[in-house]
């Protein structure tokens, strides 16, 4: 069975400016009767929803599947190598390192992907940084 982890979300502070922000220019929009102004906020709610809607996924054989709201999944096939870096600045990410390069993911659980990444792939090298 496969074990989902929900990523890293902005924090409810940025996304009610956020909100604020849309409100206005909406507000300002209808009240100018300038509708074009609102095909402005399109691409920065779709990324927004897309975002919200990621979900990382550890299949049983190990793979990752990264599921994106809007833009597919990309799946991380024969993971080699895992990088946790503990002094990053702004959000402690992790590496991925596969058949085909590498990815970089940020679950909001990190110790249970690690250690559920581990028991699906216990042939998989570790390094914290």
């Amino acid at each position: 069975m496969a074990k989902l982890f929900r990523v890293r979300q902005v924090s409810y502070v940025w996304m009610t400016i956020l909100l604020v922000l849309v409100l206005a220019i909406v507000w300002l929009s209808l009240e100018s009767k300038n509708y074009w102004g609102l095909l402005g906020l399109l691409a920065p709610l779709g990324l927004a929803v897309d975002q919200l809607t990621t979900r990382i996924q550890i299949r049983d054989n190990g793979d990752v599947w990264i599921r994106r709201g809007f833009t597919g999944v990309s799946r991380l096939h024969g993971i080699s190598k895992l990088i946790y870096r503990k002094k990053a600045w702004k959000s402690q990410q992790i590496v991925l390192r596969h058949t085909k390069g590498h990815a970089t993911v940020d679950p909001k659980d990190r110790k249970g992907f690690i250690a559920s990444l581990k028991e699906a792939n216990p042939m998989m090298e570790y390094v914290e940084e």
